[in-house]
Formats: C-alpha cells, sequence, structure tokens
C-alpha cells in the first residue's frame, strides 16, 4: 500500500507508508494530490525542483509536503506528480511534475488549507515506515 485515503471529522487525511523515509515521503505526496484531485491529476507539463531542510525525519516529510501547498498557493503552479530524488533526516530534494494552476484548476477537487503537524508520528515497523497526515481543509 502506498497511501490510503481516510475518513476523518473535519478534515482531510491519508495514511502514507514506505520503506525508507525518500519512498515515505513520495507516497505522502502521491496521497495528497489524490485528495487534490479526487482521482486523475493533468498531465505534467514541466517539472520544478523543491529542496526542504529540517531537524527530524516527521519535519522533513511536513516540510515536503507543506512545499507542494505553496507551490499551488503562492506560485500558480499546481503539483500533479512528485519524485523524491533524496531525502534523509536532515532534508529531502524532491522533483515535482507541475502544470499552471490556471489549467489545473477545473480538475481540482479540494483545496487543502495546510499540512498539519497534529499527531505527524512516524510508524516503523519490520522494515517498513507509516505515517498519518491530516490536511485542514
Amino acid at each position: 500500500m502506498r497511501y490510503e485515503i481516510l475518513d476523518h471529522t473535519a478534515d482531510q487525511a491519508i495514511r502514507a507508508s514506505g520503506q525508507d523515509l525518500r519512498e515515505l515521503i513520495e507516497n505522502a505526496a502521491a496521497g495528497m494530490v489524490a485528495l487534490l484531485y479526487g482521482g486523475r491529476p493533468p498531465a505534467a507539463e514541466h517539472e520544478v525542483g523543491v529542496s526542504v531542510a529540517a531537524e527530524g525525519a516527521e519535519l522533513v516529510l511536513h516540510h515536503a509536503l507543506r512545499e507542494l501547498l505553496y507551490l499551488l498557493e503562492d506560485e500558480g503552479l499546481a503539483p500533479v506528480t512528485v519524485r523524491v530524488v533524496a531525502a534523509d533526516a536532515e532534508g529531502a530534494k524532491l522533483q515535482v511534475g507541475v502544470v499552471p494552476r490556471a489549467q489545473a484548476e477545473p480538475a481540482l477537487r479540494a483545496l487543502l488549507k495546510a499540512v498539519t503537524r497534529h499527531g505527524l508520528q512516524i510508524q516503523r515497523s519490520e522494515g517498513t515506515s507509516s505515517v498519518t497526515i491530516v490536511f485542514d481543509v
């Protein structure tokens, strides 16, 4: 399982898993994109590089997802694919496939306001990591 969309009382939530932090971030980003588009996103027109730095795996994950929202809200670029090039407990480098927000607008199904840190804790078990992420809507 890469990710699953969870029922949440007031917000949106996903649970993502991966064998390492790189895969965990990539799968969490795929779940976030699925929330944004409610299914199949438009095809990417080009890629942009995104780098984040933080202290600890949870904050690296949080900041990476927060940067995807920044692209959408502040840069006018709708993320549609995410490939994590590198990730560790100090930072991550992502390649994000994007389209202009105006072009993606008809396909957007949910507008996420923020990536919360509520209960954000990576769980490790038998070589797999998982995390639940709640998004403010």
